[in-house]
């Protein structure tokens, strides 16, 4: 009940924001709306078995530009905004050192300001190679940030990295295939974690075209350890701040 109160809280206090500073947030947000409704018309979701995720098909066919033009202009109308927060990055840190005591390679996706890496960089025992991706033309702005499409992947990530860290999945158009290509980036023993929280059970939005309940996400991923490559962790709830009963989802690669 105390979580759920806080997520209204966290609701209300946005929309205050949007309201009392309406010249950062309204216009962008209109800005989508607007070409939304010009190449999609209403609302419409791709519904699945186990999630729905907002279409962007025009004609019949996936629009990416229209995909990526909204991503832009949803990052750089929330620059200043960070949702992690560095007490549970720590936390989340120390118990993968405890699987991978050393963490040589960490890929954060969809970082917006770099605040992710940062977190990181001042949590891990060791230094190591931090980068993070961001599909904004802005990302090269930011430290350790490239500019990147999160459900691509780089060759030279394939089995080289040690944790892949996000808590902007529902940011995805294809849940099944971003999800295919962060877990093909995992060294053995290397581990996926996913915040989740009371903010990913929202409806899709055209911003944010996957959102999914705890269940549904774990399910999800229940699918992709099938075969035995990788394996489901224990979540993690002991987390500092759990305002939004935040919670990190992990999946290991196993072999």
């Amino acid at each position: 009940m105390i979580a759920y109160l806080d997520y209204l809280f966290f609701r209300a206090r946005h929309w205050l924001k949007r309201v009392r500073g309406g010249d950062k947030e309204i216009p962008y947000e209109i800005e989508i709306r607007r070409l939304y409704s010009e190449r999609v018309g209403l609302k419409k979701f791709e519904r699945g078995d186990l999630y729905n995720v907002m279409s962007y098909k025009t004609n019949g066919k996936f629009d990416y530009e229209l995909y990526k033009t909204i991503q832009i202009l949803g990052n750089k109308g929330k620059l200043d905004r960070v949702f992690a927060v560095q007490e549970n990055i720590t936390y989340l840190v120390h118990e993968i050192e405890k699987i991978v005591p050393e963490i040589r390679f960490v890929l954060c996706h969809g970082t917006r300001n770099a605040a992710e890496q940062n977190f990181f960089k001042s949590a891990l025992a060791r230094p190591a190679t931090i980068l993070g991706t961001e599909i904004s033309d802005n990302a090269s702005e930011f430290p350790m940030t490239i500019e990147w499409d999160f459900h691509e992947v780089k060759p030279e990530w394939i089995g080289a990295v040690d944790v892949i860290y996000s808590n902007s999945f529902d940011h995805s158009y294809d849940p099944e295939k971003l999800f295919t290509a962060w877990l093909s980036c995992l060294s053995v023993n290397g581990v996926m974690a996913l915040e989740w929280s009371l903010a990913h059970t929202e409806n899709p939005t055209i911003l944010d075209p996957f959102n999914v309940g705890l269940d549904g996400l774990t399910k999800i991923l229940e699918k992709f350890c099938a075969d035995g490559k990788f394996k489901l962790l224990p979540p993690l709830t002991a987390l500092p701040v759990r305002r939004l009963e935040q919670t990190f989802v992990l999946v290991q690669r196993v072999r």
